[in-house]
């Protein structure tokens, strides 16, 4: 994505600054891991966490490498395909997006002991490379609303200057001043954001300056509205992980994570005022920001086999502590009626704002699991996660303020309760898998974000030596989405549906 968006930076130019508008969901987005592994992990849901015997379940508990006897890698190819179906002022809308990757490979290596009467009778060295979520996602709503998102603009112009109106030199070029001069010069002010907001809405009429205030320039009651969020991307990680076998009846692992975080989200606003007959008649808001950067964390996790066939599992995922950036850049364009006839004006700074590293710490979490092999005929598994995602925290060095943000998500959010049910029946070199997963919401308001409920299942075959597997997976949840941050109350209520089909090749040398 780097490659889309970096050359679109030094075109524009770009400016480094701090103030910026944070959106609550980012974090969460983020700090939320998906099921995403080998086939069979994925068919039984990611209820890993006491089995083991999986390169994909180092994810849940890094002592399952520990249960491999024998060398083994692993290579998954996926096919995602999410569909949104979305409510807004009664109308329905649907969007759909796919995407074909090879998100996931990894590979074991087991060093036995030469000594098998001492208590350590193996030890094994993991090598990981998967992906904890992919941001490919599409939005769409339309419909007709009494309010108009040009209210965005007006709060931030009468507001958004320390609780007071954004001063006219802010907003008005001076000389040979252009609008991109005054956007680039406002980003090193403070407040400059909201000053920015007023700016673009004043240079394309939607504003005017009355009574050291602003008001809107026209007026309306219905007003037909578009809004298309397209987010791409992808949160990764490299994993190191090492297991030790003791007597084969406890195993303990631990991993080093290194995450890489690269995603783009644009958005566009279309809104048309049908009542105009004066002043503001059309807008077209754009807004796109590229987020970046790396992390790391760690787990630590055992395995008991309490007998033969009963398994007990407990972990514990560090909180991930993020270092990124974000690159922005907007633009307005509209149609205003003045004396009769319709003018139009495009309010494009062309300039990619850069904004100061920070920092995000994002929660950890405790699973704990259980498992029971019915010999050679199969296995049930249980996997219970806990997470807080109300100590989700924003920090930089550079001294600036996140309190608003911190406290946002300490008022907000919640710990989540996770619960997975796996299982698998094999019928000589055939396996059949199923599995089930429900994901509290974050948020405690669920109309923000409600549950996750997920269906899984899938088949193998075993050449011996080396499987292929086939998984299919399904995950539902509802939410709301705000057209815009501010000024705008009315919401798209989104159903969204996530298929994924995923293949592995695995083998053991």
């Amino acid at each position: 994505m780097k490659k889309i968006y970096i050359p679109l930076a030094a075109l524009f130019g770009i400016a480094q600054v701090t103030a910026q508008e944070f959106n609550p969901n980012d974090a969460i987005r983020i700090g939320t891991q998906q099921v995403n592994g080998t086939a069979r992990y994925n068919a039984m849901n990611g209820a890993f966490g006491a089995l083991g015997g999986d390169v994909s379940s180092l994810q849940i508990n890094p002592a399952g490498s520990a249960l491999f006897n024998y060398n083994h890698f692993s290579l998954t190819g996926n096919v995602q395909i999410q569909k949104n179906k979305s409510i807004f002022s009664n109308t329905k809308s649907t969007s759909k997006e796919s995407d074909v990757e090879l998100p996931n490979f990894g590979a074991v290596f087991v060093i036995d002991s030469n000594n098998q009467d001492q208590a350590l009778k193996k030890v094994t060295i993991g090598l990981g490379y998967h992906t904890n979520a992919r941001f490919n996602d599409r939005y769409f709503s339309s419909g007709v609303s009494n309010q108009s998102v040009s209210n965005y603009f007006l709060d931030h112009a009468n507001y958004g200057f320390n609780g007071g109106s954004v001063p006219l030199d802010h907003v008005q070029t001076q000389g040979n001043e252009t609008v991109g001069d005054l956007y680039d010069m406002l980003n090193k002010v403070q407040n400059g954001f909201s000053a920015q907001q007023a700016m673009l809405a004043y240079q394309g009429y939607l504003i005017n300056d009355e009574n050291n205030g602003y008001v809107l320039n026209g007026s309306g009651t219905n007003f037909y509205q578009e809004n298309e969020t397209y987010i791409t991307g992808f949160n990764n990680q490299l994993t190191a992980n090492v297991a030790f076998d003791f007597n084969k009846r406890l195993y303990l692992g631990a991993n080093l994570n290194v995450h890489f975080v690269d995603y783009l989200t644009s958005s566009a606003i279309y809104e048309e005022n049908l009542s105009a007959t004066d002043g503001y008649k059309k807008l077209l808001f754009n807004n796109n920001t590229y987020t970046y950067g790396s992390g790391f964390s760690f787990n630590v996790g055992g395995i008991f086999k309490a007998t033969e066939e009963f398994r007990i599992g407990a972990s514990y995922q560090s909180p991930t502590w993020m270092s990124l950036q974000d690159e922005f850049a907007q633009s307005l364009q509209t149609n205003v009626i003045q004396n009769g006839k319709t003018e139009f004006y495009n309010v494009n700074p062309n300039l990619v704002t850069l904004y100061n590293k920070y920092r995000v710490q994002n929660p950890g979490s405790f699973t704990g699991s259980l498992a029971y092999v019915f010999g050679s005929k199969g296995l049930l598994s249980f996997d219970y996660t806990r997470k807080d995602y109300s100590s989700i925290e924003y920090s930089a060095k550079d001294g600036s303020n996140f309190d608003i943000t911190n406290d946002y998500y300490k008022n907000n959010l919640q710990a989540t309760n996770e619960f997975r049910v796996g299982g698998e029946i094999r019928l000589d070199q055939v396996s059949l898998r199923a599995g089930f997963r429900h994901v509290d919401s974050p948020y405690k308001n669920k109309k923000t974000l409600g549950d996750l409920t997920s269906y899984s299942a899938g088949i193998g075959y075993s050449f011996g030596a080396s499987r292929l597997d086939l998984g299919y997976m399904l995950w539902k949840q509802d939410s709301e989405q705000n057209i815009i941050s501010s000024g705008f109350t009315p919401t798209a209520n989104i159903q969204s549906n996530n298929h994924n089909i995923t293949l592995t090749y695995s083998a053991s040398f």
